[in-house]
């Protein structure tokens, strides 16, 4: 974890029912899902949430609901809209406050230059705006990769970062796995509020002998990454929320 950045794009991305206000009778609300000037992102899913005894709970949906997810990118200046139908949750709406849920998915890159010397950004590639993604100068011993949320909303990194090439996706036995139990790691240590950052550091060299699985072992037996240009990558959940009232 690293000192609070700037918070310098509140809104990078937001939702908005179209009326604050809905009827009990509502069969469906419409969700306008905004990116303001945020890297592009894919539509993820939305749920509901209900004001009981002055807390937020659940709303639930129907047994056995599957959502269909269409892989709709937004781009930074568009917005799209959601459709929220009442029959997909297990009771009809009445007279309450309710708050609306929604998160949208991206992959964000950035490189750098590895050789005997040290370990360089390549210039032109670091992240800057709403978020900040970049790798650090440094010696040549570790990939120090900053990322920062200069937004007023939560950021969920989703695995460790990955390293790459253009050409291959993963070059690295202890970078992105996507592995499960790497994921709960992250959503446990690693989600990031309003004007927070964080910095990881992935060692250019590893010990082969503590590798286990035997594919692993074949393919990354150097023990060490070699000079090349790297592609560092990460993959961000990003929430959102917003709410109307059923009178």
């Amino acid at each position: 974890r690293l000192p609070a950045v700037t918070i310098t794009h509140a809104d990078a991305y937001k939702i908005r029912t179209r009326q604050p206000v809905y009827s009990p009778r509502t069969k469906e609300i419409v969700l306008d899902i905004i990116n303001m000037d945020g890297p592009t992102a894919e539509l993820e899913y939305h749920n509901l949430k209900q004001m009981v005894n002055g807390k937020w709970l659940g709303f639930p949906f129907i047994d056995n609901l599957v959502f269909a997810i269409g892989g709709r990118d937004l781009s930074k200046g568009d917005t799209l809209p959601e459709h929220i139908r009442m029959s997909e949750f297990k009771y009809p709406l009445k007279p309450n406050k309710y708050q609306v849920h929604f998160y949208v998915f991206s992959n964000i890159y950035t490189y750098c230059n590895l050789t005997d010397m040290g370990i360089q950004p390549v210039k032109g590639t670091e992240m800057q705006g709403a978020f900040s993604f970049r790798v650090l100068e440094s010696d040549n011993d570790s990939i120090r990769i900053q990322f920062e949320n200069h937004t007023n909303l939560s950021v969920q990194p989703l695995f460790f970062p990955s390293v790459g090439t253009d050409e291959l996706y993963m070059v690295h036995p202890l970078a992105r796995s996507g592995s499960r139990d790497e994921s709960d790691y992250m959503r446990n240590c690693a989600r990031l509020e309003a004007g927070e950052a964080i910095l990881f550091s992935i060692p250019v060299s590893w010990n082969v002998s503590r590798i286990t699985d035997p594919n692993y072992k074949k393919r990354f037996n150097s023990g060490k990454l070699s000079p090349d240009k790297y592609k560092i990558g990460l993959q961000l959940e990003i929430y959102m929320n917003t709410e109307f009232e059923v009178k």
